[in-house]
């Protein structure tokens, strides 16, 4: 009986009628008995949430999109998100049966040739003597060797693995385009339902905070999708008219590695200059020593336009993060989910910054 009466306490509906509500204790274990399901299952399914998680930024980055025609010719949602479908893809067929072609003969050609060929690129690392680094000796004869040896020895073992995983993947490629659908269709929904079950002296307070979580994510999600698309671009036209090899490779990385803020340009750069000094062929009569440093110049202050004139206005909304605790949530994010974790960690790290920030100001009120 204690335990009933600590459960549920008794009131009058508005016919007179006896019923009984949930006590605040019994809201409190409810919400612990919650938390502990959901960090069960989070132990034994956490490999499923990827294709989710994807497909839940996936919405988060085209709902405007949708809404926005949907609202202006009054028609289905479903038929706009088709036709998002249908768009998109056919952007993916054209981009994949124009590049894939060029990638390949560039990734051939990267890799082709004899280690005792100088003419060649993987060559020409390998007849350099040792590189010294702080004081750490590094053949790159030997890097290079064991490179090769990998891709003829051990990538052969790799078949049945890559085809079961290329089997996996078009299974989960299958569910995305499923639950996206669902995530697109329900977007926005989600959040006013949340906000129904605030109580009523607190929902204009929750609701705000709620509206800035939400505009802070999706602000970031989009912003990242330009920021990709502007640099590689950007790195493509610079590559291209310096006549550094690799040069739809290299930049189709650098755009990817934006994603990655602080660590992502620096391996972008590096990467981009390494080439530039070990190709085979350099433009303009210039060195490969020369072309190298134009190469990390230029880098230099296309990062520096990006700073200073794309970021502010593509991500004018977005709320900063220190370079420290950007460094930190890159590193637990990457240790904890990978690539996801890597894209997720900074946009995270924002909206714990929102919260912390709220409650930071609720505790200094009088």
């Amino acid at each position: 009986m204690r335990l009933f009466n600590f459960l549920f306490k008794p009131v009058k509906s508005d016919n007179g009628e006896s019923t009984y509500k949930f006590t605040l204790g019994a809201k409190i274990a409810t919400l612990w008995i919650i938390a502990a399901v959901v960090l069960v299952f989070l132990y034994f399914f956490a490999h499923i949430l990827p294709v989710f998680i994807w497909a839940a930024v996936t919405a988060f980055i085209f709902s405007p999109i949708v809404n926005y025609f949907t609202e202006r010719t009054r028609t289905p949602k479903a038929l706009w998100i088709a036709v998002l479908y249908i768009v998109v893809g056919i952007l993916i067929f054209l981009m994949v049966k124009s590049l894939i072609p060029l990638i390949s003969n560039e990734i051939q050609d990267l890799a082709s040739g004899s280690l005792d060929d100088p003419s060649t690129f993987l060559g020409r690392i390998a007849s350099q003597k040792n590189l010294s680094f702080l004081g750490i000796n590094i053949n790159l004869r030997d890097q290079v060797l064991a490179l090769e040896d990998w891709v003829k020895n051990q990538l052969p073992l790799q078949a049945i693995p890559l085809f079961f995983g290329t089997v996996r993947g078009i299974v989960l490629l299958l569910v995305y385009f499923v639950v996206s659908f669902y995530f697109l269709f329900e977007s926005g929904n989600y959040i006013e339902s949340f906000k129904k079950i605030i109580p009523s002296p607190y929902k204009e307070e929750l609701s705000s905070l709620l509206n800035n979580i939400n505009q802070t994510l999706g602000s970031y999600l989009r912003s990242q999708v330009v920021l990709i698309l502007v640099m590689s671009a950007a790195s493509f036209m610079i590559l291209a008219i310096l006549r550094v090899k690799y040069a739809l490779v290299l930049s189709l990385t650098t755009g990817v590695l934006e994603v990655i803020p602080i660590a992502g340009p620096i391996v972008a750069t590096a990467t981009a200059a390494i080439v530039a000094l070990f190709q085979i062929g350099t433009p303009f009569g210039m060195s490969n020593a020369t072309l190298t440093l134009i190469v990390v110049a230029a880098y230099f202050a296309l990062r520096q336009v990006e700073d200073y004139f794309v970021i502010p206005n593509v991500m004018s909304r977005f709320v900063k993060v220190h370079p420290v605790l950007a460094i930190f949530s890159l590193m637990v994010g990457g240790s904890a989910a990978g690539v996801l974790g890597l894209f997720l960690a900074i946009p995270t790290a924002a909206i714990l910054k929102v919260i912390f920030e709220y409650l930071y100001q609720k505790m200094g009120e009088a």
